[in-house]
C-alpha cells in the first residue's frame, strides 16, 4: 500500500481533529478546530470547519489523493442527520484541491469501534452522553445515544442532573442529607444551595457543565454517602442495559467478545466501571473487557486502513 493516502476526521461536541498519513501510520498534516456536531453548532459552522481544515491541510501539502477519507462526526445518528453532512462534506471536499475516492461517514462512535476491532467487537461510552455499539459478522447494532432530553442514561449528564436533584432534594428535606452539597458547593465556589441554583440556571450554564458535577460522585462514594452510591449503582445498571441489549440485538451467543469502556464517566469512577465489569462478569463470562487505551482519532484511522484493505480485497 505505498504511496496511499489517507484523512481521517474525528468531529466531536467540543472540537474537531482531522489528520492526512500515509497508510503506514506516516502522519503529513493535522490539525484542529471547534466543534463539528451540527445539532449544536449549526450547519454553517460545520461547513466553515471542515472546509477551513482542508484548506489548511491543502496550504501545507501538495495535491493528493485520498484514497480513503473518514469523517466520524457526533450527532450523525439518523438517515437524516448523515444526509445533512453528507451535503456539508461533499461541498467541503469540492472546494478542495485534494481528489477523494472512497468517503466515509460514520458517527464517531461507530467509526471508534470499527477501528478498534473489524469485528466480535463492542464499545461503551459514557461521557456527555451514553451509547453502545457491538460489531458482531460485520453487523453493526447500537443502543443509547438518544441525547439528554430523551436518553443517556448512565451518562456523565444523567449523572450531574441526579447530582443536582438530590442536593435540592436534600436542602427541601425531602432526601437525605449528602456529602455531595458541599464537595458541589466548594466546587462551584458558591456557598449556599440558592447561589448554586443561580449558577446552573445561568445563561452560560450548558449540558457540558452540567455534566462536570459526575466528577464528584467518586469523591462521595468514597465518603461512603449513601446518595452517591445509589446514584452510582444506578448509573451502572443503566450502562449495562445498553451492553447487554446492543449483544442481544447481535445475536451474540456467549463467543468470545472484546468490549472497550470509554468515556469520562468510565475512566474516572471506578465505582461504576468496577460495577458494570462485576455484573457483565456474572452474566457474560466469555467477555473480555478492557478501558480504551487508544485515542478515538487513532483508532478512526485504523477504521480507514481497514475500509482501504477491503477495497484492494474486493
Amino acid at each position: 500500500m505505498t504511496n496511499r493516502y489517507l484523512l481521517a476526521l474525528d468531529g466531536g461536541a467540543t472540537k474537531t481533529t482531522m489528520t492526512i498519513r500515509t497508510t503506514e501510520g506516516r502522519e503529513l498534516f493535522s490539525a484542529t478546530s471547534t466543534s463539528s456536531n451540527y445539532q449544536t453548532v449549526g450547519t454553517e459552522h460545520v461547513q466553515h470547519v471542515f472546509t477551513g481544515l482542508l484548506r489548511s491541510a491543502a496550504a501545507h501539502l501538495p495535491k493528493l489523493h485520498i484514497d480513503v477519507a473518514v469523517f466520524a462526526v457526533s450527532g450523525v445518528d439518523t438517515n437524516q442527520d448523515k444526509k445533512i453532512i453528507a451535503e456539508i462534506i461533499e461541498e467541503s471536499t469540492a472546494r478542495s484541491p485534494f481528489t477523494f475516492g472512497q468517503i466515509l461517514l460514520e458517527n464517531d462512535a461507530e467509526a471508534t469501534v470499527k477501528g478498534l476491532g473489524e469485528n466480535n467487537v463492542s464499545l461503551l461510552i459514557s461521557g456527555t452522553g451514553a451509547l453502545c455499539y457491538s460489531v458482531i459478522d460485520h453487523n453493526t447494532f447500537r443502543t443509547g445515544g438518544w441525547g439528554h432530553r430523551i436518553g443517556d442514561e448512565g451518562s456523565g449528564y444523567w449523572i450531574g442532573k441526579h447530582i443536582a436533584k438530590a442536593i435540592f432534594r436534600a436542602a427541601d428535606g425531602r432526601n437525605e442529607k449528602t456529602a455531595l452539597t458541599e464537595l458541589v458547593l466548594h466546587g462551584h465556589n458558591v456557598t449556599s444551595t440558592d447561589e448554586l441554583y443561580n449558577f446552573i440556571y445561568s445563561s452560560d450554564y450548558t449540558n457540558t457543565r452540567l455534566a462536570e458535577l459526575s466528577a464528584y460522585l467518586q469523591k462521595a462514594v468514597d465518603q461512603q454517602d449513601t446518595v452517591a452510591q445509589k446514584i452510582a449503582q444506578r448509573a451502572a445498571k443503566e450502562l449495562v442495559l445498553l451492553v447487554t441489549t446492543a449483544l442481544k440485538n447481535a445475536g451474540y451467543q456467549s463467543e468470545t467478545h472484546t468490549l472497550f469502556l470509554n468515556g469520562g464517566v468510565l475512566k474516572n469512577n471506578c465505582y461504576v466501571r468496577d460495577a458494570i465489569i462485576k455484573s457483565l462478569n456474572e452474566t457474560h463470562p466469555n467477555l473480555s473487557i478492557h478501558l480504551c487505551e487508544e485515542k478515538p482519532l487513532e483508532a478512526i484511522f485504523k477504521r480507514g486502513v481497514n475500509e482501504l484493505q477491503r477495497i484492494q480485497l474486493n
